[in-house]
């Protein structure tokens, strides 16, 4: 492919092109896998209960009500289950629709900043292949669809800035999408925007950009989208809205971390290298490049200010927050990815007057060794560790198919066939997409509670609560229907309130066991050991009766 290639294709042609592609790594194969736990089973039980109490306006889990989020994303979970069913992939259906959409978006945005759809089209192949976007895109998450509109928002705001025909329009939908992010994600959907868009106006000393009619008339729109639904939740349950909607969702988490191994100032920028892999290495360039673009104030300094205005404010503000989850930064990955094809597109254009970067040839070579690294890691660690998991012959051909292609690449790159490897980059998700559906069933007990749950309901039909470990409650939850308590001896609660027993003590786990002539359990090998140490001299009596994945079901009878 050249430059002439993209040239001859119309916006339509390559966008199709954009979604085939999306199709294939985001949403194909996504009803192979059950859900996982905790936190897909935790938005779609949510969903699930929605429907079944007729509560469109209020999330609800383990039947009462929750706000760890807007009600927009449960919604849209709701629909997708009363229409179309229960499944895996009606479960994961957004998140991937919205992975394609996204793809499409960021089209949108580079072809709006830099006029070429050669680039335009690298940054959509880029985002939809780089690793955290194919992951999140699969996962029943809300952090992909939150991120999309905010990635809409910033498009409507570039093309009210870019192009003076479209001003009020954009201004109008800017706040629009604005307030359909927080009705999504919460306040960070009009924070981050906003915040990004003042530094970048500020930056262009042009504030007074925002002295417009139609700033008024978002704003009012933006007011009338988001107050009602928080205004009837207030009005509906008061201060228990208040205290987990804003208190803990909003303000504890800046203050404490609700995952400490995360906490750390280097947390983010490890994940902003590793989240776009395989295309990491052109960082380096990249950052060469933008300090460059400042260095001589070349043509294209203005669009680099409004990317890193919006890439920078995104960092900031979750970097000052203690709960850091990799998902939190996602709406920063579209700016990496055009970043990523402005460099790439120069790169492209070199080639054909034989003026290739050593920078790049570095940058592919260095990918094409990570590749055999992780290939011969791969066998060695197999072999050691994980044959009862995942077959070593699936790792073994896996290993294989990734050293073919860091071969490829650095025979492309001897040769001089630049394109050639830029465009392997989406061999390498092709070879993990194919690895990961023929190892899912391998992989499926150990990360979700189907299988111990549809074994668990042949043993027991009976409406006891069932005794779980905290990491599994929400997904036996799920698939047993069945009420449930949690054993976590000395163990934290959960960051969000959820209205179920939480034993965190041996006498609280007695008295739990004294209600009940009969209690099933299915925990971790961890808590099984707790139980028959809490057991042990008492009128009980304690039989294993399967496990699966890592869990066991026990049976606890009084004697």
């Amino acid at each position: 492919m050249d430059k002439n290639w993209f040239s001859y294709r119309s916006h339509g042609q390559l966008i199709l092109l954009l979604v085939i592609l999306g199709y294939i790594f985001l949403m194909l194969g996504n009803g192979r896998m059950s859900l996982t736990h905790p936190d897909e089973v935790f938005y779609i039980q949510s969903a699930k209960e929605m429907v079944k109490h007729n509560s469109w306006l209020t999330p609800m889990i383990f039947d009462k009500p929750q706000f760890e989020k807007p009600i927009l994303s449960y919604q849209l979970f709701a629909i997708a289950i009363k229409y179309f069913g229960n499944g895996p992939f009606v479960a994961r259906f957004w998140p991937s629709f919205f992975g394609i959409l996204g793809v499409c978006v960021t089209y949108w945005i580079a072809w709006m900043l830099f006029g070429r759809k050669q680039l335009a089209f690298l940054a959509g192949m880029i985002l939809c292949t780089s690793f955290i976007y194919f992951a999140l895109s699969r996962a029943v998450l809300t952090d992909m669809i939150f991120s999309i509109w905010v990635t809409i928002t910033f498009g409507f705001f570039y093309l009210a800035y870019r192009f003076k025909k479209y001003e009020d329009v954009g201004l109008i939908f800017f706040f629009i999408f604005a307030a359909i992010s927080v009705l999504t994600k919460g306040l960070l959907g009009i924070i981050l925007p906003v915040v990004a868009i003042t530094i970048f106006l500020w930056s262009k000393r042009d504030l007074g950009f925002l002295k417009k009619r139609s700033v008024i008339i978002g704003m009012l729109l933006f007011i009338l989208i988001v107050l009602p639904w928080h205004w009837l939740m207030y009005q509906k349950y008061g201060k228990v809205f208040i205290d987990e909607y804003f208190n803990n969702v909003h303000v504890r988490r800046i203050l404490e971390a609700e995952h400490a191994k995360s906490d750390h100032w280097y947390f983010y920028p490890m994940m902003m290298f590793v989240g776009v892999m395989p295309w990491s290495f052109f960082w380096f360039p990249v950052v060469a490049l933008i300090i460059q673009s400042f260095r001589k104030r070349n043509p294209d300094l203005d669009k680099i200010k409004f990317l890193l205005a919006w890439m920078g404010t995104v960092f900031v503000v979750l970097q000052i927050a203690h709960s850091k989850l990799a998902s939190y930064i996602f709406p920063l990955y579209p700016t990496i990815a055009i970043l990523f094809a402005h460099y790439l597109d120069q790169v492209i254009e070199g080639h054909k007057t034989k003026s290739i970067p050593v920078s790049y040839k570095i940058c592919v070579s260095a990918m094409a060794v990570w590749l055999l690294v992780i290939a011969i890691g791969g066998v060695v660690y197999g072999m050691m560790k994980t044959q009862d998991i995942v077959p070593i012959g699936i790792i073994v051909i896996f290993s294989f198919l990734l050293s073919g292609l860091a071969i490829f690449k650095l025979i492309s790159i001897f040769k001089g066939k630049s394109l050639r490897a830029i465009f392997s980059y989406v061999g390498i998700d092709v070879v993990l997409l194919s690895v990961l559906l023929f190892a899912q069933p391998h992989v499926e007990p150990w990360v979700s509670c189907k299988n111990i749950s549809e074994a668990f309901k042949k043993i027991d039909q009976s409406d006891s609560v069932i005794l779980t470990s905290k990491f599994y409650v929400r997904g036996v939850r799920y698939y047993t229907d069945r009420s449930v308590a949690v054993i976590d001896i000395n163990g934290k609660g959960f960051f969000s309130p959820h209205p179920i027993p939480f034993l965190d003590s041996d006498q609280k786990v007695l008295d739990f066991l004294a209600q009940q002539k009969v209690t099933y359990a299915i925990v971790k090998e961890g808590n099984v050991k707790d139980l028959k140490r809490i057991i042990e001299g008492k009128p009980y009596f304690l039989e294993e009766l399967t496990g699966s994945g890592g869990k066991y079901i026990l049976r606890i009878q009084k004697t």
